[in-house]
C-alpha cells in the first residue's frame, strides 16, 4: 500500500483562494494548502497529523468521524456532506464564522482519502443577512418597516390587541427644509426613544415617511400617554434645539392586523381633537372614513384625468364696483361620489402628497384662462399650500407655467396663508423675492386668524393682505370684527399694502368695509365663483359699459 503523495494535488491547489484539507478515512490531515492556514489560523505544521475536527466547532465536531466510517460505496452509502453545504468553522482562537463545504473522495494505494474545499462566506452571509434585514426593516430609522412590523404583530398577537399609530406632524416640511442628514437623525432619535419605551410583547416600526405605528397590549391608556409623553420631549442636533407634534391614533378589536393599523391611522388622520392630540377610533369615525377613503382612492386618477375644473371668483374694485381680478378656485364632481368639496379633498391631497399636483394643474389651467381674458389689467389670483412653499422647485414650476401659457408675469398673484410664513419666515421670504423677481404679485390669505406678527410684515415682500372671512361675516353688527377689520386696514396702509375682504354676502358688510377704506372685495354679493367662459362673459359685459351683475343674495353661503 502506497502512502500518500499529495506533491501534485499540492502544486494545483497551492493558489486556491478556497482552504483545501485532504485527510484519511480516520479525519487526520495529511494536507492542507496555504489558505487553509490562513483561514483557520493554525499553522500547516499544526494542522498535519491532527483531526480534521481541530477545524470543526461542536456539535458536528463530536459527528464528524462517524459521518467518514458511514462512508462506504460498496454499501450504497455514498454521502458524507455532499457538496456546497452551509456550515460553520472554526478558527483557532475558538471564533465561528460560516464556510460552504464540498467534500469529494478518492482511492490512492488501496486506501481512501477525502479531499474537503472549504469556503468563507462570512461577506456573503454577510449580504445576505443585511438583504434580509432590508426586507423587513426601515434602513434610516432602523426600525421595522411595515412589512416587518406587521408580521412581528401576527407573531405576538393574540385575541385583543390594541394598535397605536402617531405621526410627526412638522416632519415632513422639516426634512425638505434641513435634508436627508437631518431626517435620518431624527428619526434614529425617534426610534431609540421607541426602544427604551417598548416593553415585552410590544413591536414598534416605520409605515409611513412620518407616522410610526406600534402594537400595545389590551391595557393601553397608560401606556399611550407614556408614549406621548416621550415623544413630547425637544429634539437636539448640534446648537438646534426644536419639537415635533405627535398626533396619536388608536384601535383596537380582536384580530386583522391591517385592518386595525388602518383603524389607526384613520383615528389619526382625522383626528378630531386636532394636531397634537390623542383620538380613538370610533364606529361613527369608520363611517366618515368610509367616504374619505373613497375620495383617496378615486382622487390620483380624477388628477391624472384632469376631471378637476377651475371656477373663477371675480374680484371687485370697491370705488367703482369693477372686476380688476379672479381668485382662482378647484372644484371636482366625481360620477360615484358626486360634489366633493375643496375642504373634504385638499386636505386628503395633502397628505397623500398630490397637493403639488393639483397646484401645478391649477396654475396652468388659471394662466391660460387669464392669457384669454379681453381686459389685460384683470390679474388672477392662485392659492399655494405650505408644502407647494416647500419644494425647492418652486419658482421654477410658476416660471415654466408662465412661459407655457404665454402669460404676463404681472397678471399672476400667488396667494399663502399666514401659517405657511410663520412656519419658516426665512425660507418662505426668499421663495416670495424670488417669486416677486419673475414679476407676479404676493397676496397673504386668511389674515388675522392667529399667526400675525408685524415683524415678518415689514421683512415680506408682500402687495396686499385678503380680511379672513371669519371676520367679514360678523360685520356690521358685531363691534369686535369691526375693530379688527379697521384695525388690519390701518396696518396695511402703514405699509402700503392693499388689502381684500372675501365673503361678503350683504350690502351692509360691503359699506361697511369700504367705509374702513378696503380696496377689494369678493363674495357672492358681487358673484358666486363661476366657469371662465362665464367669467369671460362678465368682463365683456363690464367692458361696454354695463355694470356688474349682483347674484341673489344667499343666506348661508360661502364664498370659497
Amino acid at each position: 500500500m502506497l502512502p500518500y503523495d499529495g506533491h501534485v494535488m499540492s502544486s494545483i491547489l497551492g493558489t486556491s483562494l478556497d482552504a483545501v484539507f485532504t485527510i484519511t478515512d480516520r479525519g487526520v490531515i495529511v494536507d492542507a494548502n496555504p489558505a487553509a492556514t490562513q483561514m483557520f489560523g493554525w499553522s500547516r505544521e499544526e494542522l498535519l497529523g491532527a483531526n480534521i475536527s481541530i477545524i470543526v466547532p461542536s456539535p458536528l465536531k463530536e459527528k464528524h468521524d462517524g459521518f467518514l466510517r458511514a462512508f462506504s460505496p460498496d454499501r450504497g452509502v455514498k454521502h458524507v456532506l455532499g457538496s456546497g453545504v452551509r456550515l460553520d468553522g472554526q478558527r483557532k482562537d475558538g471564533s465561528c464564522f460560516p464556510v460552504e463545504v464540498g467534500i469529494s473522495s478518492f482511492v490512492q494505494g488501496e486506501k481512501r482519502y477525502f479531499t474537503g474545499f472549504v469556503r468563507d462566506m462570512s461577506e456573503r452571509q454577510q449580504a445576505e443577512d443585511r438583504m434580509r434585514f432590508l426586507a423587513t426593516h426601515d434602513t434610516d430609522s432602523e426600525l421595522f418597516n411595515y412589512r416587518g412590523w406587521a408580521a412581528s404583530c401576527r407573531v405576538l398577537e393574540s385575541g385583543l390587541a390594541r394598535v397605536v399609530v402617531f405621526r410627526l406632524e412638522e416632519f415632513r416640511h422639516l426634512s425638505l427644509l434641513y435634508g436627508e442628514a437631518w431626517s435620518i437623525t431624527v428619526l434614529r432619535e425617534v426610534a431609540s426613544r421607541l426602544r427604551d419605551f417598548l416593553c415585552p410583547g410590544e413591536t414598534a416600526g416605520r409605515v409611513r415617511e412620518d407616522t410610526f405605528a406600534v402594537l400595545l397590549p389590551e391595557s393601553v391608556a397608560a401606556r399611550t400617554e407614556a408614549l406621548a409623553q416621550a415623544l413630547a420631549k425637544p429634539f437636539t442636533q448640534g446648537t438646534m434645539h426644536f419639537s415635533l407634534t405627535a398626533t396619536i391614533g388608536i384601535s383596537h378589536g380582536i384580530g386583522d392586523v391591517d385592518r386595525l393599523l388602518r383603524a389607526a391611522q384613520w383615528a389619526c388622520d382625522r383626528a378630531g381633537n386636532g394636531k397634537g392630540q390623542i383620538n380613538e377610533f370610533t364606529d361613527q369615525l369608520y363611517q366618515i372614513s368610509r367616504r374619505e377613503y373613497q375620495i383617496e382612492t378615486q382622487l390620483q386618477q380624477a388628477i391624472t384625468e384632469e376631471a378637476l375644473s377651475l371656477v373663477l371668483q371675480p374680484k371687485v374694485r370697491f370705488a367703482d364696483r369693477r372686476i380688476v381680478g379672479a381668485e382662482a378656485l378647484v372644484r371636482w364632481s366625481d360620477p360615484a361620489l358626486g360634489t366633493v368639496s375643496p375642504g373634504e379633498f385638499i386636505p386628503i391631497a395633502e397628505r397623500l402628497g398630490l397637493i403639488g399636483r393639483i397646484t401645478d394643474w391649477m396654475l396652468r389651467r388659471s394662466l391660460e384662462e387669464i392669457s384669454r381674458c379681453a381686459d389685460t389689467s384683470i390679474s388672477v389670483a392662485v392659492n399655494f399650500s405650505a408644502l407647494d412653499f416647500y419644494q425647492p422647485h418652486l419658482v421654477q414650476h410658476i416660471d415654466t407655467a408662465l412661459r407655457h401659457a404665454r402669460a404676463d408675469p404681472h397678471r399672476l398673484m400667488v396667494e399663502l396663508t399666514e401659517s405657511v410664513v410663520a412656519n419658516d419666515v426665512r425660507l418662505v421670504g426668499e421663495r416670495m423675492r424670488q417669486i416677486k423677481a419673475l414679476g407676479a404679485a404676493i397676496s397673504l390669505d386668511d389674515f388675522g386668524t392667529g399667526y400675525s406678527s408685524f415683524g415678518y410684515l415689514r421683512q415680506l415682500p408682500i402687495d396686499s393682505l385678503k380680511i379672513d372671512i371669519s371676520f367679514v361675516r360678523d360685520l356690521p353688527d358685531n363691534s369686535d370684527a369691526v375693530a379688527i377689520a379697521n384695525a388690519i386696514v390701518s396696518m396695511a396702509k402703514a405699509l402700503g399694502l392693499d388689502t381684500i375682504a372675501e365673503g361678503i354676502e350683504s350690502e351692509g358688510q360691503a359699506s361697511l368695509l369700504r367705509a374702513l377704506g378696503v380696496d377689494q372685495c369678493q363674495g357672492f354679493l358681487f358673484s358666486r365663483p363661476v366657469p371662465p367662459a362665464d367669467f369671460h362673459r362678465l368682463v365683456h359685459t363690464q367692458q361696454e359699459g354695463f355694470p356688474m351683475a349682483v347674484d341673489p343674495p344667499l343666506t348661508a353661503a360661502t364664498s370659497n
